[in-house]
């Protein structure tokens, strides 16, 4: 017998028998090599752009600079920390960001859970149209949302305020903390019931069943079976909500800042960006650091809670069921009292912003007043030299902005995934940024640039690089989602027959991952469009756009028909991508 180490027909193979392999195998360390230094490259820049910023924010702060900036001042001091402890301003600004943030958690909390219990538990009739109205501010950028409850909402001709006062004899001040909070928590719901949504969809029908059983009614169910299963994800949106919240911008700065109601990040911008008078940039970036910080702890926070999670667990794979509960009679009420919530929340507004950008000066919705409507306000608008800059740069901005984010989230997500203990550092690192409110990091971006010598300030690559350190955090998220479904079983088909790490990545793990990049780029470009705090920081004559000309024809003109006409235009954009993202079953991950 032949040695099973020998060919059974005795017979070498010829050198010309022997196949030629594909290119790709003959030199796989070579292209391992390259790709390690565009591993190298790519994380040397994501790390530029998360620290950078930091740094300069921190070296900011610890200088002694009232009117100049901060690199033309020698020293470091702790002074403006101290004036701001000392300062009686503190406490109100404090105050009111803690009723703010609460306020609007709490409303988004409520709303949001009784909505998410309503479409994914009971048989609540209407869902199909009422769960995706629900969700349409996510298509409204926050200046827009602003501006439209300010038309729908204000005393002189606003509808709900006119209804309101006739109806029940209350008034309503938009211009207020109440207002503000009212505004931000309906603007807060859809992401809140994003991340709720689930949580309710995929809790045995079971528990409840075992506590009817034992006798518990409804209430009794809800509050000591289904909450309690469901707290984790409630407590884990909440903590992420108190930091959206922190770093909301548009909405308390519109709404605030007539009657010089003050939060973090308004004070921030008015401090940077005073009406009269000179900035302050050393107490600005004391107040950011400060904001970041308490970003910081609330993040810590939602981390643990979503690490916690799997303690709670009630979904199993053996005898699963979902089957809705039974509303009965209260079916068509509470299918009322939501259509209400729409009606009121978000198309009313709406509606009052189109019907502004239709007249020639603000007045109330009544049929008088139909034969005044036109496109006067339209043919200004489009007539507008600084709106068409505006719109190619708004355009430019996001579409390149989309690109680069898309390329480094991407990158990032593979990392952590794939590239060991430094890829896992980098991506912990960019949760970092995601703490640092758009305004302070606009903040942290201007004093970098003003002070490196690269000559982009006053152009759009400066808002595309801080739109893009925004937004890395958030895009490597919803695509390492993606990434964590894969089996790394395909990528070892591929390395065995000899394909090198580079070619796996093109063949195997890019056209996998290609639908959440996709959706992630779409996703940015529709944030970037309405993106106000870093735009209007960073915004000069030449790089403008559509948002911060709105934010100046509010706040210098006060023309709020062109306005509203500028702002449908934004909203009609921002929808049409939004509807896009969500057309491609694009849910939104953190």
């Amino acid at each position: 017998m032949q040695s099973g180490t020998q060919l059974s027909t005795g017979v070498r193979p010829r050198p010309d028998d022997v196949r030629p392999q594909p290119a790709d195998v003959h030199h796989p360390k070579r292209r391992d090599r390259v790709l390690v230094g565009v591993n190298i490259a790519i994380g040397a820049i994501v790390a530029y752009l998360m620290l950078f910023p930091l740094g300069m924010l921190l070296f900011s702060s610890l200088k002694d600079s009232e009117t100049k900036l901060p690199f033309q001042v020698s020293g470091f001091t702790l002074d403006n920390f101290t004036a701001i402890f000392s300062s009686e301003r503190l406490v109100d600004v404090a105050l009111n960001s803690f009723i703010f943030v609460v306020g609007t958690v709490s409303l988004a909390l409520v709303v949001s859970v009784s909505l998410a219990y309503l479409f994914e538990r009971t048989d609540i009739p209407g869902r199909r149209f009422l769960a995706p109205s629900t969700l349409a501010p996510m298509a409204v950028p926050a200046t827009v949302m602003a501006v439209a409850w300010v038309l729908a909402a204000n005393p002189t001709n606003g509808p709900i305020a006119i209804v309101l006062q006739r109806v029940f004899g209350l008034s309503i001040d938009i211009y207020s903390l109440p207002g503000m909070i009212l505004v931000a928590g309906i603007f807060g719901v859809p992401g809140m019931y994003i991340m709720l949504a689930p949580t309710f969809a995929r809790l045995n029908l079971e528990f409840e069943e075992a506590a009817a059983t034992s006798g518990a009614g409804w209430w009794t169910r809800t509050r000591k079976v289904v909450l309690p299963l469901t707290m984790p994800g409630i407590s884990a949106a909440s903590m992420l909500l108190v930091v959206i919240a922190l770093e909301e911008f548009a909405i308390p700065a519109i709404l605030g800042m007539p009657d010089q109601i003050f939060v973090f990040s308004s004070l921030i911008q008015a401090s940077l960006q005073p009406p009269s008078g000179l900035a302050n940039y050393g107490q600005a970036s004391a107040y950011g650091i400060m904001l970041v910080l308490l970003s910081l702890v609330m993040i810590a926070v939602y981390r643990r809670q979503t690490r916690e999670s799997h303690r709670f667990q009630v979904v199993s794979g053996k005898g699963y069921r979902s089957t809705p509960v039974r509303l009965g009679r209260w079916r068509i009420p509470v299918a009322g009292i939501v259509t209400f919530y729409v009606l009121v929340a978000i198309i009313v507004p709406i509606l009052t912003l189109v019907w502004t950008s239709l007249t020639p000066y603000l007045q109330p919705i009544n049929f008088d007043n139909l034969g005044a409507l036109s496109l006067a306000n339209y043919g200004a608008i489009f007539t507008n030299p600084n709106l068409t800059h505006a719109v190619v740069n708004t355009l430019v901005i996001s579409l390149i902005t989309a690109t680069l984010t898309a390329g480094f989230a991407l990158w990032l997500a593979l990392a952590s995934t794939r590239a060991g203990r430094l890829g896992r550092g980098l991506f912990d690192l960019s949760f970092l940024v995601f703490a640092i409110p758009s305004v302070v990091l606009g903040m942290a971006v201007l004093f970098l640039y003003l002070y490196l010598p690269i000559p982009i300030y006053g152009t759009i690559w400066i808002i595309i690089i801080a739109f893009t350190t925004r937004y890395i955090p958030r895009g490597s998220r919803m695509i390492q989602t993606a990434l964590l479904q894969l089996d790394k079983g395909l990528e070892e088909v591929g390395r065995v027959s000899g394909a090198s790490n580079a070619v796996v990545l093109r063949r195997v793990v890019f056209p996998l991952v290609a639908p959440a990049v996709s959706s992630t780029w779409l996703w940015v470009f529709a944030n970037s469009l309405g993106e106000l705090p870093i735009a209007l920081l960073l915004s000069s004559s030449d790089n403008r756009t559509v948002v911060v000309l709105l934010w100046d024809m509010i706040g210098e003109s006060a023309n709020y028909p062109e306005a509203s006409a500028l702002a449908v235009l934004l909203l009609a954009l921002s929808a049409v991508s939004v509807w896009w993202v969500n057309r491609r079953g694009f849910q939104q991950h953190i």
